[in-house]
């Protein structure tokens, strides 16, 4: 006998019903498109709701932005809208916007639901508190525990799971062990099973009773078919819809059909509540939820190629993420605590044009043109305001010295945002005035070059290499102030403190300043301490690990193939041709060759199909060609166990997918990827029993820019990348391929004849790094990597005299851990003066001790949620140094305030 059966009341069933809409902000229609009917929508809800009280209660969506939306338009109606929320009558938040959960980062969806929260708090009603996640295209596997970080304790959602291995009640639970109850959507309908029910409500016919009585029977009873709780949910919530105003019969009907069960129109939370008490009954699902659709239906496809649809917003909101994240928010703390304090409406507002585009169909780029060309507006909005934010503190931090305007010296500065320590090869600007006192030329007077020499601040000579000089540059000093400079670009080996600044000297040389010392030992050869890099003939590289002995050979080629699909899909026409970097010219320069580093430009020139050619019988690509210019910068630098590659394709054709390959070597039947604060491990290859499914399983899945293979020994290769690229295969070969999508170039967009947008014509950069693993590389680690090449630092010089003695501020965070790393820290929102907020990631199995070393002493602290709000007190001893325990994957938020 079921002894699981033996512990429930299986002889009271209960059915909720769920009056909802999903409100996509923008799509196959624009903002405004969309909001027009919102207005409409929105309007008819008020009127609904006050004339019928018998219309118990209606979620707007989980999102708050549609508040803003609306009353823009219709401001007078705030207040009949705040008395229906007030009444409970419309249930409000957690969200801002229905986000993307694979293509943001973890603070991202943090900020999100905290703007909801606020947005919510203005309203002085409680926060709706489901984890209502609908229609977002697979979920992270840290979700249950960003949720519980704003006590959100349960969670609706639906793609990435099939009711043949998901029930519809389950604990969701993430990497820490936080659990969420979580209602799985039926697959035929999802969030909008009744409008499938009746054909869809914008196409409803005129139903007999007996007819609705018919299929609501016959949904209902599905619903109790696929849980082993006596519960059921009517989920009446689809795209766009408005009020269904027949939902008082409707919920009489079932009251009728079910006459023996407790039907309910209510606050979803309630099926939630009753629930808990069956909390041990549930199974346990845990981790990343990211399964292909089985059944027929119009709903639950799980959707994987929007990583790669229109690369540039994706580029574009990863840097934006950075500048917020890794710059904006700790400079503004940092200068807050110090007394320079910027006003916060600043960095609301950068935040604010950020989240806005997060919704699911505006960031993983599978509406239409205008929608993306409005993407770009916000992505401007937001790159503009924290860029002048931190020209605002870095003008400050330079404010600090005795500048000379005819000082024959420079000083150098160097700031690291990043709490710990930093010893790179950097390459920066130094500005020279055009009358510079030390010049130099090879005999017999040719190019004439500054003569200087570099000292560390120490009075170390540090050796550079010259990348390039441009005389007579024009540049901005103060607003409409501008002076010509010779700009000379030099790289060279700096020692950066953790969060603070380094300096270094620039002394004009009465010697010429060369340095002879090279990396490089050949035409297509370079060496490092740790590892030995080739650029082979046909363009690509190998690498050779000192440390474990290991060698990974013929690195990056590139692969091309034919594209039909669409934002959403990436499907290769029956008649495909895939070409290959490895058959095709291929030029190597070494264009940069140093004391501390060596770059080698490899151009590949793929002659690839002009376009697709569509007719009657067939779709193939087209028997025109252009060419595809792939040009990648390869650089290996004093002291560094990875490779930097800078790759830039000029996309002159359509309708295709280019690839990069890292044929690893390595035979492990699983690979890893990072996402907001959590790696997955996940099989190789694909599977192949799902190619009878609705929605057939893909190599290509979800990255947060980092994937990688490991031998049992721990050695191994990993793909760091810098900012755009979230798509990445392991194939189930003999190389052990990592296939990583650069872009997807395609004609067809939603409920159109096909746009250009697109097919994302012109030149496109990447960044990324080729990082050797062994057993001493921690996922911390790694994540350490990826925050160094995507902050980089900020640096600039001043001219001082000789005699003058720069004095530096110290660290103001330092943070010592194995395997925690700094997500944020920032100013706290309630503006507490001489306070940060800091968050902490562990990214490993076990618990770990973090060291919080500040520049100034303690005065108190606590642990807060993600919404800050106390926790409990932590305790100080009068230091600078506070010391906390992070359980194994947790996240974990600190208030510290300073005497």
């Amino acid at each position: 006998m079921d002894t699981k059966k033996q512990t429930l009341d299986q002889s009271k069933q209960t059915i909720y019903y769920f009056s909802a809409t999903h409100w996509d902000r923008e799509w196959y229609q624009t903002f405004q498109g969309f909001r027009y009917r919102l207005v409409a929508m929105m309007n008819e809800m008020i009127e609904v709701l006050e004339q019928n009280p018998e219309f118990s209660v209606f979620h707007l969506d989980g999102q708050t932005i549609v508040l803003d939306d609306f009353l823009e338009i219709e401001p007078g109606k705030r207040e009949r809208l705040a008395k229906l929320i007030a009444d409970g009558r419309i249930l409000i938040g957690p969200w801002y916007v229905m986000p993307d959960e694979f293509l943001l980062s973890g603070e991202s969806l943090i900020r999100n639901l905290m703007i909801g929260h606020k947005t919510v708090a203005k309203w002085n009603v409680p926060v709706w508190k489901n984890g209502y996640i609908c229609d977002i295209f697979g979920h992270i596997a840290q979700m249950p525990q960003i949720f519980a970080g704003f006590d959100i304790r349960h969670a609706v959602l639906g793609r990435g799971t099939n009711e043949h291995t998901t029930p519809a009640h389950l604990l969701w639970q993430s990497p820490d062990g936080t659990q969420c109850i979580t209602y799985k959507l039926p697959d035929y309908g999802g969030y909008g099973a009744l409008p499938h029910i009746f054909d869809n409500q914008y196409y409803e016919r005129e139903w007999s009773r007996e007819e609705k009585a018919e299929r609501l029977k016959a949904f209902v009873d599905s619903e109790f078919a696929r849980t082993e709780l006596p519960v059921a949910v009517v989920m009446d919530g689809v795209d766009h819809e408005p009020i269904r105003k027949s939902t008082p019969e409707l919920v009489g009907l079932l009251k009728e059909l079910y006459p023996e069960a407790d039907v309910k129109h209510v606050d979803l939370l309630e099926m939630a509540k009753q629930l808990e008490g069956h909390r041990a009954e549930l199974p346990v699902r845990t981790g990343e939820i990211y399964e292909p659709a089985k059944e027929n239906g119009p709903y639950v496809y799980v959707i994987t190629h929007t990583l790669s649809s229109r690369y540039p917003l994706k580029k574009a909101n990863d840097q934006n993420q950075t500048l917020l994240e890794k710059w904006v928010d700790p400079l503004v703390a940092v200068a807050a605590v110090r007394g320079y304090s910027l006003q916060k409406s600043y960095v609301d507002l950068a935040y604010q044009y950020l989240i806005q585009n997060h919704p699911h169909d505006s960031i993983c780029g599978c509406s239409i043109d205008q929608v993306h060309k409005d993407m770009e507006y916000r992505f401007s909005q937001t790159e503009m305001i924290g860029g002048q934010l931190i020209a605002d503190i870095m003008n400050h931090e330079r404010s600090r010295f005795e500048t000379a305007k005819d000082g024959a010296d420079r000083l150098l500065t160097v700031w690291n945002p990043l709490p710990f320590a930093r010893a790179e090869v950097i390459t920066v600007d130094i500005d020279f005035p055009t009358a510079y006192p030390a010049r130099y030329q090879e005999p017999f007077g040719y190019e004439e070059k500054n003569s200087f020499r570099v000292y560390d601040g120490d009075g170390r000579e540090v050796p550079f290499g010259l990348v390039s000089m441009q005389k007579h540059k024009v540049v901005r000093i103060f607003n409409q102030v501008t002076e010509r400079v010779d700009r000379h670009t030099i790289t060279l080996a700096v020692e950066m403190p953790p969060m603070g600044a380094a300096v270094y000297r620039v002394v004009p040389s009465a010697t010429p300043s060369r340095y002879l010392a090279k990396l490089s030992t050949g035409d297509r050869r370079a060496e490092n301490e740790r590892l030995r890099l080739v650029v082979n003939g046909d363009g690509t590289v190998s690498i050779y690990d000192k440390k474990t002995g290991a060698s990974y050979d013929r690195l990056l080629s590139y692969l091309d193939d034919g594209e039909i699909g669409d934002g959403w899909f990436h499907v290769n026409p029956a008649e495909d041709r895939v070409v290959s970097s490895t058959g095709a010219p291929c030029t190597i320069e070494k264009v940069e060759d140093g004391p501390s580093r060596t770059v080698f430009r490899i151009t590949h020139t793929l002659s690839v199909p002009e376009s697709l050619d569509e007719t009657k019988r067939n779709i193939r690509r087209s028997d025109r060609y252009r060419a595809l210019r792939v040009v990648s910068l390869v650089g290996l630098s004093t002291g560094n166990a990875y490779v930097d590659v800078e790759t830039t394709v000029d996309n002159s054709a359509r309708d295709h997918r280019l690839r990069v390959l890292v044929p690893t070597g390595v035979a492990a039947d699983s690979y890893f990827v990072n996402q907001p604060f959590a790696f997955v491990e996940r099989p190789v290859g694909l599977r192949v029993d799902t190619q009878d499914w609705k929605e057939c399983d893909v190599p290509e899945k979800q990255m947060g820019g980092i994937a990688g293979k490991r031998r049992a020994d721990g050695s191994g290769l990993a793909f760091v990348s810098a900012y755009g690229l979230h798509e990445c295969a392991a194939h189930d070969d003999e190389e052990g391929t990592l296939a990583v999508t650069l872009f997807r170039s395609f004609a067809k967009t939603v409920m159109t004849n096909g746009e250009a947008g697109g097919q994302i014509l012109g030149e496109h950069q990447f960044a990324y790094r080729l990082a050797l693993l062994d057993d001493a590389v921690t996922n911390a680690d790694l994540v350490r990597l990826q925050d160094r090449l995507q902050a980089g630092f900020q640096a600039s010089s001043v001219p001082v005299a000789a005699e003058y003695v720069a004095e530096m501020q110290g660290s103001f965070l330092e943070l010592d851990s194995a395997h925690c790393c700094l997500s944020i820290m920032k100013r706290p929102e309630s503006e507490e003066p001489n306070t940060v907020i800091v968050r902490l990631s562990n990214f490993s199995d076990a618990g770990d001790a973090a060291a919080l070393r500040f520049e100034r002493a303690i005065a108190s602290a606590s642990e807060v949620n993600l919404n800050e709000e106390d926790v409990c007190a932590l305790p100080t001893d009068g230091s600078s140094m506070l010391k906390v325990e992070v359980p194994a994957w947790a996240i974990r938020t600190y208030r510290i305030r300073f005497e």
